[in-house]
């Protein structure tokens, strides 16, 4: 697979159908990535455009959303929507339902928005297919950083950076947590918050070695071998799609921090890793007793 790219409701979900186990051929996989890849291009420039004045506003949930955020996800809706007009669109900043049957597109447009308010280049822009609710097709587009993390079931995963030809790419060899190092980006929801919450993140901290990488990036290190894992503890159906996809296609296994593995679009938080064993490990030491 080596090519070159209203009114907001609550992503609520519809009846699951059965797993599609090869969804895609080659040939519409390449047909897919090239309108992918002309769309992030749209948002790549507003992006880009807006890294170094940021205005920003929180939303309801007290979260931060610039100008780009919502820009970003317009031409991305857009440009899916006439290439694809019979999916369904769920994204962070314009809603939609997550549907479980049929196709169904998911968008982030700033994944790590904390990180692009402070001109840090630790964010991207996500994207994903979803078939019968299993995440068959994803992009991870780090804008800042000038690459690309995509994949398709069945079709592996790649990186591109901008100028070179795609490459391959799998996760590191299995080891276990204590010589693991592992990505984690936030505390919520966890007994490192305040007030506490119900993961144990503490002692996932003395367990293994901690990289405090960022949001998707760490993902798409988690693809390449860079990182052994990746923990998040909230995450969204539009977080979730393009993360899942890439990092099983490059040989690795996704869970949430229950250790649960079904219908991973509708979790609310997610361990990458390398192995369903360390996968596991992760889980056993985060989960409360």
């Amino acid at each position: 697979m080596r090519v070159p790219e209203s009114r907001r409701t609550v992503p609520t979900h519809r009846p699951r159908a059965r797993r599609v186990a090869a969804p895609l051929s080659a040939t519409e996989v390449r047909r897919t990535f090239t309108k992918l890849f002309e769309a992030l291009r749209a948002s790549d420039a507003i992006i880009a455009g807006g890294l170094n004045h940021v205005r920003t506003r929180h939303k309801s949930d007290g979260s931060e959303v610039t100008a780009a955020d919502r820009g970003a996800e317009r031409a991305l809706r857009g440009r899916l929507a006439r290439a694809f007009p019979r999916d369904a669109l769920l994204g962070e900043e314009y809603g939609g339902t997550l549907e479980l049957t049929g196709r169904c597109w998911t968008i982030d447009p700033i994944d790590g928005t904390a990180s692009y308010v402070l001109g840090l280049p630790l964010f991207g822009t996500l994207l994903s297919l979803l078939i019968d609710g299993e995440p068959v097709l994803g992009c991870i587009r780090l804008t800042a950083l000038r690459e690309l993390t995509y994949a398709a079931s069945g079709h592996g995963c790649w990186l591109r950076r901008d100028g070179a030809s795609p490459r391959r790419v799998r996760v590191a060899a299995p080891r276990a947590l204590a010589h693991a190092q592992v990505g984690l980006t936030s505390f919520k929801q966890s007994d490192l918050s305040r007030p506490p919450g119900r993961w144990r993140l503490a002692a996932l901290t003395r367990r293994c070695r901690i990289r405090a990488v960022g949001d998707c990036v760490q993902y798409a290190l988690v693809c390449r071998g860079v990182l052994d894992a990746a923990v998040d503890p909230v995450l969204k159906p539009w977080d979730i799609g393009a993360l899942a996809v890439c990092v099983r296609e490059a040989g690795g296994a996704v869970r949430d921090l229950g250790g649960a593995a079904g219908q991973i679009i509708t979790r609310t938080s997610m361990v990458a890793a390398s192995s369903a064993a360390l996968c596991a490990e992760i889980a056993a030491v985060v989960s409360p007793s």
